[in-house]
């Protein structure tokens, strides 16, 4: 009879073990619902002209982000109707979509600025064929070519999902889903990938509210070292406009003013606006977004810098320094400051393909706007030397987002490979802003 009794309580104990294990396990899938939007809610969505013809035949209701160690995550989107399928993510570190900052950055301010335009940067990643698992069982998942698990850049939470499906050649969006990231766990992994650096709580009027932080001097050797510089001569092509290629194309329609631009010039004023981007993350022409791009209406003088990178690499790299007067009021001066510059990145392209040129926001240690997902993990901010400021005449730094640029493009010339074609992206990468050569060598 004890035996037997003790039988029993060891099964308990082994029972209730199971079930507090399987409990645990649970706990480590978090969910959050999805959010689709018609074209009556979002008609100045940038992809009606190029989406697929069945854009609104799929439908997706939820999502789960289960944690399986430290680094390694698996995001499932599940179907909500008959012609969708379960779309799967796995073995992706998600660690590289929480807004964080360099490992060597120890300045204060700038550990600010990092951390700021870090979260208010877009951050889309792209899962290509074999990169993403989806269930075949009906026509979205024969379709899907592509996937993209996007961080926007209006608040913490707000995530997308797009797919693509490659018709005659062109990879075009078939789907489209917007969706909170689960809060606990998103503030769970700032903190843990800030290590202590700084805490969600301490940043968190900044990253859920936008608040703008002050301007202050920018410290840039605590970026980097000076090996050498040199002012170098510059060709002005804003008396041009750019290809129509991309997101240009796409976004063209959401540039309120100037209507009808000939050529970069016509950006460069006080009354340039584009459409804004809005909560959960769409453009609306309804409520434009005002700049100063005046700023950038006479550009003076380019230096170029070869700097060491204080990251634990030293990497060896571009600055590239470009001062600009008022067109307004030509003794105001303003510097654009892009620098931790990999001139491996930097692609020999012909004009018409600009668009696949070393593109990149304002910031500190930063993702792309756009990147492959064996790029973004190969990547990580922890090393990454790169930086970009707009700076007025004291050094201090200016918002980009007000000001109406949202970071560099750059790629060498198609004839000669030392000659830099130097683009500014504007608000929203609607247009380009800026165009000039000269030579990095």
């Amino acid at each position: 009879m004890i035996k037997k009794s003790i039988i029993v309580l060891v099964l308990m104990v082994v029972i209730v073990a199971c079930k507090t294990k399987q409990k645990a396990n649970e706990q480590m899938v978090y969910q959050s619902t999805i959010k689709e939007m018609t074209d009556q809610e979002y008609p100045d969505n940038n992809d009606i002209e190029s989406r697929c013809s069945d854009w609104q035949e799929y439908k997706h209701h939820k999502v789960l982000v289960e944690r399986l160690s430290k680094t390694d995550f698996k995001v499932t989107f599940l179907p909500a109707n008959q012609n969708s399928d379960t779309i799967i993510l796995k073995h992706v570190n998600l660690l590289e979509w929480i807004p964080t900052i360099p490992d060597y950055l120890e300045d204060e301010y700038l550990k600010k600025i990092g951390i700021i335009n870090a979260e208010w940067n877009r951050q889309q990643v792209k899962f290509e064929e074999g990169e993403f698992y989806i269930s075949y069982h009906t026509e979205e998942g024969r379709k899907t070519t592509r996937v993209d698990l996007a961080r926007n850049c209006l608040n913490s939470y707000l995530w997308e999902i797009i797919t693509y499906a490659t018709i005659d050649g062109k990879q075009k969006p078939l789907y489209h889903g917007w969706f909170d990231f689960p809060r606990e766990l998103y503030r769970e992994l700032f903190d843990e990938v800030n290590n202590g650096k700084l805490t969600f709580e301490e940043y968190k009027e900044y990253l859920l509210d936008y608040k703008e932080p002050e301007s202050k001097v920018v410290h840039l050797e605590a970026l980097r070292k000076v090996e050498s510089e040199k002012e170098v001569t510059f060709q002005n092509l804003n008396n041009q406009f750019y290809p129509l290629t991309g997101a240009r194309k796409s976004k063209f329609k959401n540039i309120i003013y100037p209507k009808n631009p000939k050529t970069i010039n016509d950006f460069l004023n006080d009354s340039t606006m584009f459409s804004t981007f809005l909560y959960p993350g769409y453009y609306s022409t309804s409520d434009p977004r005002h700049t100063t791009l005046s700023k950038l209406g006479i550009p003076q003088k380019v230096i170029v810098r070869k700097v060491i990178s204080n990251n634990k690499e030293h990497t060896k790299c571009l600055e590239i320094d470009v001062t600009f007067a008022r067109n307004t009021d030509t003794t105001e001066l303003t510097r654009v400051v892009i620098g931790g510059i990999k001139e491996e990145l930097l692609p020999q392209l012909a004009l018409k393909d600009y668009n696949k040129g070393f593109k990149m926001p304002m910031g500190i240690g930063n993702h792309g706007f756009y990147e492959k997902a064996t790029f973004a993990q190969q990547n990580p901010t922890a090393d990454n030397p790169y930086y970009a400021f707009i700076l007025d005449a004291e050094g201090k730094w200016l918002d980009s987002h007000f000001f109406g640029v949202d970071g560099p493009l750059f790629h060498r010339d198609i004839k000669d490979y030392n000659t830099l074609h130097y683009w500014l992206l504007s608000f929203e990468r609607h247009a380009m802003v800026t165009h000039l050569t000269f030579k990095i060598d």
